[in-house]
């Protein structure tokens, strides 16, 4: 059974819900929450455990990701992410929020499925 974490880039610290561990073949969604009048380009400078490279953006219609899911070959480990605001002009996001540029991370939380031997 796969586990779905989703993460709200718009809350200050980014909020992880359950929490930022996940398993191999789990889903990640990254959410703009409540922020409508935002913009969000999430990046992973160091490279990413999805499947889907990204970057991912959201904002207008797109406030969240569809479901992404961490690749069955991801190592172990903390993937982090950075969040870049209406394309790094954080003031104009500011109605309401607290916005900065941000950064998270992604724990995959044990080594990849090993191959059955022959």
């Amino acid at each position: 059974m796969t586990n779905t974490l989703t993460i709200d880039v718009s809350t200050t610290p980014v909020s992880y819900n359950p929490s930022p561990d996940v398993k191999h073949g789990d889903a990640v969604v990254f959410t703009l929450g409540n922020a409508l009048n935002a913009t969000a380009t999430v990046s992973f400078p160091n490279g990413t455990c999805l499947t889907t490279s990204g970057p991912y953006t959201l904002g207008g219609a797109t406030m969240a990701t569809a479901p992404l899911t961490v690749a069955l070959t991801a190592a172990r480990g903390v993937y982090a992410f950075d969040v870049d605001f209406n394309n790094g002009q954080e003031s104009q996001a500011r109605k309401g929020h607290e916005w900065d540029r941000k950064n998270g991370g992604i724990d995959v939380s044990s080594d990849p499925p090993k191959e059955p031997r022959r």
